[in-house]
């Protein structure tokens, strides 16, 4: 096992709110992976920041990228397309499969969270892959189960917002006056706070970059 040292991160994890209801209740589970496997695909496929793909985790994707940290400007881009990609892989099933989309998927049964965080990781190489490990790691994961109610939004963990050298333009792009505060307990981390937005309450962006 190789190990190398500590890297700054910046962590952006898609993830399907509503999966475990939607895979445990239908009866149709070979549309359920279907949907799931689109979605995912396509979330990857939207990737304009240039992030790498540590793990695609059932229903998450799990992306990163080392050293600079990315605009603020293209971060909401990113974010923004990634919301539309999936609103628009969910809609293209009313058209293929018109039946079990009112039965599965027309009264927003699912919807898509986005966790952004920026920390310091462990690159690990273990049997020829790239693993990553340390603190952040694992609180990214954590934040994924939080006590927002909205199905679609933006977590912006308070260490990426410090991170900022222009706090600005965090409300320039993320619609601040819009943003909430929230926070969560998590064993071995206690008390951490981070803002969220609901993705429909988001600034309308141009996709070029």
């Amino acid at each position: 096992m190789e190990k190398k040292s500590e890297a700054p991160v910046f962590f952006c994890i898609p993830d399907i709110t509503g999966f475990t209801k939607f895979i445990t209740s239908t009866k149709h589970p070979d549309f359920a992976h279907k949907v799931i496997s689109n979605v995912l695909n396509n979330v990857i496929s939207a990737n304009i920041l240039g992030l790498s793909v540590a793990e695609i985790e059932g229903d998450a994707v799990f992306f990163y990228k080392t050293g600079r940290l990315p605009a603020v400007n293209k971060v909401a881009k990113q974010c923004q397309l990634i919301y539309h990609t999936f609103l628009d892989t969910i809609a293209a099933f009313e058209q293929t499969d018109p039946e079990l989309y009112h039965l599965y998927l027309s009264k927003n049964q699912l919807g898509i969270k986005i966790v952004i965080h920026h920390g310091h990781i462990m690159l690990t190489k273990i049997k020829g892959r790239t693993k990553l490990m340390g603190e952040d790691v694992i609180l990214v994961h954590k934040l994924l189960k939080n006590s927002i109610i909205d199905p679609c939004y933006i977590l912006l963990t308070n260490k990426y917002i410090e991170k900022l050298k222009d706090k600005k333009v965090v409300k320039t792009w993320f619609n601040w006056e819009n943003v909430k505060k929230g926070k969560d307990k998590y064993e071995h981390f206690g008390l951490t706070h981070y803002s969220y937005i609901s993705l429909i309450d988001c600034k309308s962006v141009k996709m070029n970059i």
